[in-house]
């Protein structure tokens, strides 16, 4: 039987930044965490947030020993949000929405104002590499209110929001933002922050284990060193901070995929396309000929069934797969009349003819696995 994880909109990272928000006095309609409640009650004057990309319940239980500081301070599991991926988990946080409010569904979508599937975080063409002059497609057409920008506005500037983010990031906040080139930079930085006399709130997010596991996989030497600094360098922080909360998460976890199966291979299924797939490789959106989506369906789960559920445009929206809410109009333009939602290991891709780089993942995430639904609650209190 597989360990399928459906999300949890009420208790899941949502539900983090929910709690945050409520503490600062901002609507928010999502169910607080009770443990993150009561300790931010305690009204400390730094509360810091680090999420770690890639982070999750698998990682920690498999690269760390129980008795490692990330592991003894694991206050509850979570559930990511769907799809378990970056663009709609980081934008969950930054903006207190699900994703299917706030529209920011995953790496590649297609937007008919452009013509274009486009990279939504680097606004790039998805295909061809491109770099668009284009308006960024995303905060052009899905916008939203920073989590940083809300906190000083309700907070009439009393409390200072801050972000900690790789230098390379193109920050769209009103807030200071200190950007890093490594880890050791990340928890340096945090720390001087943290020593400052003000009220403050400290949104620090950081690209690994992620960006290791990507290449490397779950279980690698690389990996568990990547996680073994993280553990110690926050180990030490916590004990040179007085009067701070920090609240560690993470976006989603990761899983060992197999080589890409490419689906422009598959002609009985491209015959069924009105146009390319998207979303992400383990969680695809489907638009499909009205005459031939039976026939898609059959096809599918003939080929795929062991690996992917395959879910229609009522199915996942009564689910509620990607969040309750009032629905993005983009949202909606995003989800087509299948939802691809991966529960093997296998990955997907589309090569179209203006598509010619083909590269491998060693692990990778957007799926419903336990491995890339479940993120940790870690909470670290210094007096």
């Amino acid at each position: 039987m597989k360990n399928i994880i459906y999300p949890n909109y009420n208790c899941c990272i949502l539900n983090t930044i929910a709690t945050v928000m409520k503490y600062y006095g901002l609507p928010c309609e999502y169910k607080v965490l009770p443990e993150l409640e009561a300790a931010l009650a305690k009204k400390y004057k730094t509360i810091v947030l680090m999420v770690f990309d890639g982070m999750g319940i698998d990682a920690l239980e498999k690269n760390l020993k129980s008795t490692d500081f990330l592991n003894q301070h694991i206050k509850s599991e979570l559930t990511s949000v769907v799809p378990s991926t970056t663009t709609a988990a980081m934008t969950a946080y930054y903006a207190g929405k699900s994703p299917l409010e706030h529209g920011w569904l995953g790496w590649s979508l297609y937007f008919k104002e452009y013509g274009r599937y486009i990279d939504t975080f680097i606004n790039t063409d998805s295909h061809t590499g491109e770099k668009l002059e284009l308006p960024h497609a995303g905060h052009e057409l899905m916008p939203y209110a920073h989590i940083l920008d809300q906190i000083e506005q309700v907070t009439h500037h009393q409390t200072k929001a801050y972000m900690v983010e790789p230098a390379y990031i193109d920050y769209k906040g009103k807030n200071q933002k200190i950007g890093v080139e490594d880890a050791k930079g990340f928890f340096e930085e945090v720390e001087k922050l943290c020593q400052t006399n003000e009220e403050k709130f400290i949104f620090a997010y950081w690209t690994d284990p992620d960006k290791t596991m990507h290449g490397t996989g779950c279980y690698s030497e690389e990996t568990k060193q990547k996680l073994q600094e993280i553990n110690d360098l926050l180990a030490s922080l916590s004990k040179t901070l007085e009067d701070t909360l920090i609240i560690v998460s993470a976006d989603h976890g990761l899983i060992d995929v197999e080589n890409k199966t490419y689906l422009n291979e598959y002609p009985q299924l491209t015959d069924c396309f009105l146009m390319p797939p998207f979303i992400e490789g383990r969680l695809m959106s489907f638009f499909i000929r009205e005459d031939l989506r039976d026939t898609f369906k059959q096809r599918f789960n003939e080929l795929f069934s062991d690996d992917f559920i395959l879910l229609t445009r009522q199915e996942a929206l009564q689910k509620q797969l990607f969040g309750p809410g009032e629905p993005h109009k983009k949202t909606l333009d995003f989800i087509g009349d299948y939802i691809a939602c991966a529960t093997g290991r296998k990955l997907f891709d589309y090569m179209p003819l203006t598509k010619t780089k083909k590269f491998e993942f060693t692990a990778t995430h957007a799926g419903l696995t336990r491995e890339e639904m479940l993120v940790p609650l870690i909470l670290v209190e210094s007096k």
